[in-house]
């Protein structure tokens, strides 16, 4: 029997909207070290441990953060999220939203309980070397490089997430798909301001991300407009633009829990 209009149109309807969730599950499916990229350069502290002592395990540990440079008011980074302050065995990481001006740790070993100086960061990605003596800590910042391989393979993974929320957007809506060659490409010109502009302007980490984002949905938008004025109103080129890049900031911060 041949297809009526009828069950044609309703087959089509049924793919349309079976669309978004695929598309959904692929991000989902995107290794999460890879889409972690995608968020840019987040407000990070790693802590390598040395002993200058026989070596003991950490049990674990809360960074402290502070106001004064004394922390004698200081509390420990509360978790919200992927925020969060969390110890290995020989190592400890934290990630956070925007952290304070000063910092200590309190570590528990498996032979005592050890504070460290009080400390300040440079930079969204900070690594220091922890130097743990008989019954104290000294913290050190060491410096690394600017992450120019983090932003590379970052632009991958920006460019496959955007796609693919740009053909759900475009597909649920109707609109021609001439935006989607220009949805890559305004990656290309974002991604690297977004990686070695705003965390350098010595901003607070928070501040720093939150005008990376917004300057990013911005120039998407523009580009993406000024390139498909024809068939795509500016209403949509920004809503288009601000879903993108909200959905793999979201995406990111989900799979960082």
């Amino acid at each position: 029997m041949r297809p009526t209009l009828f069950s044609s149109t309703r087959c089509a309807g049924s793919t349309r909207r079976l669309f978004p969730l695929a598309m959904v599950v692929a991000l989902l499916l995107l290794p999460s070290t890879i889409v972690r990229a995608d968020i840019g350069r987040k407000p990070t502290m790693e802590f390598t441990f040395e002993y200058q002592i026989d070596a003991v395990s950490i049990i674990e540990g809360q960074l402290i953060e502070c106001e004064d440079k004394d922390c004698a008011t200081g509390e420990p980074l509360e978790q919200v999220g992927p925020q969060d302050f969390t110890c290995g065995q020989d190592s400890c990481s934290s990630m956070a939203y925007g952290y304070a001006d000063y910092h200590k740790l309190v570590i528990t070993f498996t032979d005592r309980v050890r504070e460290s100086n009080v400390f300040t960061h440079q930079g969204m990605e900070s690594n220091f070397k922890v130097i743990v003596l008989e019954s104290e800590l000294v913290v050190e910042q060491v410096q690394r490089g600017v992450g120019g391989l983090g932003c590379c393979s970052g632009l991958g993974a920006t460019i496959a997430i955007e796609v693919l929320v740009a053909m759900a957007y475009l597909t649920i809506l109707r609109l021609p798909r001439t935006a989607l060659g220009w949805v890559g490409l305004s990656s290309v010109f974002t991604l690297p301001v977004v990686w070695f502009v705003f965390p350098n302007l010595g901003l607070p980490s928070g501040w720093s991300t939150g005008l990376a984002e917004g300057f990013a949905v911005l120039f998407e938008a523009g580009l993406i407009r000024v390139a498909t004025r024809r068939t795509m109103p500016l209403k949509h080129a920004a809503a288009l633009s601000l879903v993108m890049n909200g959905v793999s900031f979201l995406v990111g911060l989900l799979l960082a829990l």
